[in-house]
């Protein structure tokens, strides 16, 4: 009963399954592109003029809610917050994604925009949302939004979506990547639609409510410029170190199954990772499958978690060491953010454990933030079931009321 719990959360984790292929890169202002790098070849990171700068833009078509939406589909200038090998570091990157606005005439000083960030795909270049008409699942959490009256940008984020050839490797849940790949989206789509105006917010679910947090840590330097507002979340991956222990570590099968999209995202900036020190058997074996998208994705990884035997997710307390402290300098927060917050996570979340959630919320809250959170009962990571709050929550940020605040008094 467990296990069937786990793979019918994966799947809703995923968004809606679609197997509708990635479309044909066409009629778009054409964009240079170079064969894969070494590190010490990279691209400079761009300047603060340049960041959001549109490379190709092209039609978009989207179904689940915004075919009635006009929309285009886009290439842009942004940086990673990493350098491969290193601890630190940055250099230039091209990203992919979507930019949708609403229908009418929009307000003086331009529609608002909300940075949408999607949840966990895969680490392949196939599993951009971009290139689906239901943008993976995130299509109705978008037409919502529209609804609203706002603007929307939906990042690939680096590294996924196939209209960047040779593009870097996915740097899954590294924070200053994911917060400027969100904060250049928004700048790409002013640059793609003239009547979107400078105030915005993010919202993200999951991966998304990470980038989502990550976006207003950043807001305030890396995104000057633009009036940020606020940024909501529904069970971030704020921070998942916890998930390795050692030898200690026991894996839910959810958590078994995004062990290869951890590990990939890690090698992007730590290539000299082994992940047979950390998975193996049939988990190893179905790797190609766990991280890539496309026709029938999700019943595929579904088939394969069946196939996964005990001791395929084991690690010995030396492994546990090396890999730790990498997880942990991803973790959120990484400082204070520019705006306010609003999280809703489950007690019950079998992927992203709520006491982590808890933990770095708690954080974040003696930094200074302003956050309104709620840990839901009874609920786990992808039904958590607040996007009517969340929405309202946006709606207060945009209408610029004064934000709540949950955390405890002198935090």
């Amino acid at each position: 009963m467990c296990f069937s719990a786990a793979l019918l959360t994966l799947v809703a984790a995923c968004g809606s399954g679609s197997s509708n292929p990635e479309p044909a890169a066409s009629s778009g202002t054409a964009a240079g592109t170079t064969a894969p790098q070494q590190p010490s070849a990279l691209p400079a990171a761009p300047s603060a003029a340049d960041r959001g700068a549109l490379i190709r833009q092209e039609s978009y078509s989207g179904g689940g809610g915004l075919t009635e939406y006009r929309g285009r589909r886009i290439v842009y200038r942004s940086t990673a917050g990493y350098r491969p090998g290193a601890a630190t570091g940055e250099f230039g990157t091209q990203v992919s994604g979507v930019v949708l606005i609403p229908n009418g005439i929009p307000p003086a000083g331009g529609w608002p925009i909300v940075a949408y960030g999607h949840g966990t795909t895969g680490t392949a270049p196939n599993c951009g949302p971009s290139g689906y008409a239901n943008l993976l699942g995130g299509a109705g959490t978008v037409a919502s939004l529209l609804k609203e009256g706002w603007a929307v940008a939906v990042p690939d984020y680096q590294g996924l979506g196939t209209l960047v050839p040779n593009a870097q490797p996915h740097p899954y849940l590294e924070p200053r990547t994911a917060a400027f790949n969100m904060i250049d989206a928004v700048r790409a789509a002013r640059h793609t639609f003239a009547d979107i105006g400078a105030t915005w917010a993010a919202i993200g679910s999951s991966q998304g409510g990470q980038a989502a947090w990550a976006s207003a840590e950043y807001a305030g330097d890396y995104g000057s410029g633009l009036r940020f507002v606020g940024a909501t979340g529904s069970a971030p991956a704020a921070d998942i170190s916890p998930v390795v222990r050692g030898a200690a570590t026991v894996y839910t099968t959810t958590q078994k199954m995004f062990l290869p999209v951890i590990f990939d995202g890690l090698k992007a900036q730590y290539p000299q990772l082994n992940e047979a020190d950390y998975f193996r058997g049939e988990i190893a074996a179905n790797q190609a499958t766990l991280t890539s998208c496309g026709p029938g994705y999700l019943q595929s990884r579904i088939g394969a978690a069946l196939s996964f035997q005990p001791g395929d997710a084991a690690m010995t307390n030396a492994a546990g060491d090396v890999v730790r402290p990498m997880l942990q300098a991803r973790a959120l927060p990484q400082r204070r953010a520019a705006g306010p917050l609003y999280f809703a996570y489950g007690d019950q979340d079998q992927i992203v454990n709520a006491e982590w959630t808890t933990a770095a919320i708690g954080r974040a809250c003696r930094l200074g933030d302003v956050i309104d959170s709620e840990i839901v009962p009874g609920k786990g990571h992808t039904d958590v079931g607040r996007s009517g709050q969340e929405i309202d929550w946006l709606r207060g940020r945009f209408a610029g009321r004064p934000a709540p605040n949950t955390c405890p008094a002198g935090s």
